[in-house]
């Protein structure tokens, strides 16, 4: 029988060789550390599973490292960043369609990935939801939402009340401005145009310069 550290010696060389699949790059680098996961450059961090964890939130696990290989193969981070500006919200919001674009393309790539991802947002949509600030309740709208449009899922939770907020914030636009993100999904640029104008449109975004 195997010890719990040879598990989960195991589970990270199947997990590394999947996110390396996924992400399409021989040299992108796995690196297992306790931290929160990340990107920096051609290297993927993902936090260091326990037995416990395995055991308990193993879709979610998995989840956290598909969308990260994802990014890694369908995002583009400089052309994000031509997009930024220096209103913190409006970056937040942007962050997360993007990243719901990422999602929803990928989930269509891969099957088992658009299950383990949905899981992973039904669990998370409602934590610590009552010690948001205004903002930040926007932003998780704005993800959950997004994610849901783009992938035609309805999540659990408070999904219902974040789609209410986000209809009240978009008003006649709102379908008109999913429609066009879904038509665009495969492209990014265009996509970050269309999230770009309805931010505008909304007041929450600021331009850095004339571009």
């Amino acid at each position: 029988m195997l010890e719990n550290e040879e598990i989960i010696d195991l589970f990270k060389k199947s997990l590394s060789v999947t996110v390396k699949s996924i992400g399409k790059s021989k040299d992108l680098e796995i690196n297992f550390v306790d931290e929160n996961s990340s990107i920096d450059g051609k290297k993927i961090n993902l936090t260091i599973p326990s037995i416990s964890s395995l055991k308990k939130n193993l879709n979610y696990i998995r989840g956290e490292a598909d969308t990260m290989a994802l990014e890694f193969r369908l995002h583009n981070s400089k052309m994000h960043k031509n997009y930024l500006s220096s209103s913190d919200i409006a970056n937040k919001i942007f962050n997360v369609i993007e990243k719901s674009r990422i999602e929803a393309k990928g989930s269509v790539i891969f099957k088992g990935i658009k299950s383990n991802i949905f899981k992973k947002h039904n669990a998370d949509i409602d934590k610590n939801d009552q010690k948001k600030e205004e903002d930040e309740v926007i932003v998780s709208a704005f993800k959950y939402v997004s994610y849901s449009e783009l992938t035609n899922q309805i999540l659990d939770g408070k999904y219902s009340s974040y789609k209410k907020l986000i209809k009240q914030k978009l008003g006649n636009k709102y379908k008109n401005f999913f429609d066009n993100l879904r038509k665009n999904i495969n492209d990014q640029e265009k996509f970050a145009n269309q999230i770009q104008s309805i931010l505008d449109n909304l007041g929450f975004f600021e331009k850095t310069n004339s571009n």
